[in-house]
């Protein structure tokens, strides 16, 4: 999507209400009304600027004072989570109706350590892993970019009952997983996010070596520069309208 727009609106019956909190939520105001054939409308309308608040401003990414971070997903994981970020080999009919699947919120549980420095407002680049096992540098690709909302850990959650309202809706787990994941998660790490970009190309992760110039030891959780978080925008044709400081 290329947004090349500074605002835009739409128009929602108010018995519709809500229809029009939705959009609210989501940064929209109500600037007038419309009359109609079929009755009085609201008039709401966005404009694309920092409204200081992750989903007032989604799907717009805040660059500056957040930090930025790619998150490897494994394959089977990726897909379900970011429909949008298919590639060309995957096969559309393997997504379900599921609200994991159509909603911006994305929920993710891991027990990688790096986990632990990523904050609020923190920008992912999210990291698909290899589907062949020794071909990660042709086969792990970036794919997407979200912004954090909130990570919790197991001790953020009063018991069992109150993680599992936390996490089924959004989550790509089932009820067996997530009961195992907080049983067995040692550290346990729940991250919280809004999909925000589908990058238009997908990098692999010898470029993100070679041309990019990231590395590291271990690819469950990398550190960005501001720089290299540039470079994923562009060379990722990502639209760079998108990414506000």
């Amino acid at each position: 999507m290329k947004l090349n727009s500074e605002i835009v609106y739409v128009t929602v019956f108010e018995k519709y209400r809500a229809l029009v909190n939705l959009f609210l939520k989501y940064g929209f105001k109500e600037h007038g009304q419309k009359e109609s054939v079929n009755g009085t409308e609201l008039v709401l309308t966005k404009e694309f600027e920092d409204q200081g608040d992750i989903l007032l401003n989604y799907p717009l990414v805040k660059s500056r004072n957040n930090n930025k971070f790619i998150l490897s997903i494994r394959p089977e994981f990726h897909s379900k989570m970011f429909p949008d970020s298919l590639l060309n080999n995957e096969n559309f009919d393997l997504l379900e109706d599921k609200t994991h699947t159509n909603s911006i919120h994305k929920i993710y549980i891991c027990k990688m350590n790096g986990v632990r420095n990523i904050r609020s407002g923190d920008i992912i680049v999210i990291y698909r892993t290899t589907d062949r096992p020794g071909q990660a540098k042709y086969r792990s690709v970036v794919t997407s970019i979200a912004v954090v909302e909130e990570v919790k850990t197991g001790s953020d959650f009063i018991d069992l009952n109150d993680y599992l309202n936390y996490t089924s809706d959004y989550s790509i787990f089932n009820e067996s997983e997530l009961r195992s994941y907080y049983r067995d998660f040692d550290p346990l790490y729940v991250i919280k996010m809004t999909y925000n970009i589908a990058l238009e190309k997908r990098l692999i992760r010898k470029k993100l070596i070679e041309e990019l110039g990231i590395t590291s030891n271990y690819w469950g959780v990398v550190r960005l520069t501001d720089q290299q978080f540039k470079d994923i925008v562009k060379e990722g044709q990502a639209d760079e309208s998108l990414i506000i400081d």
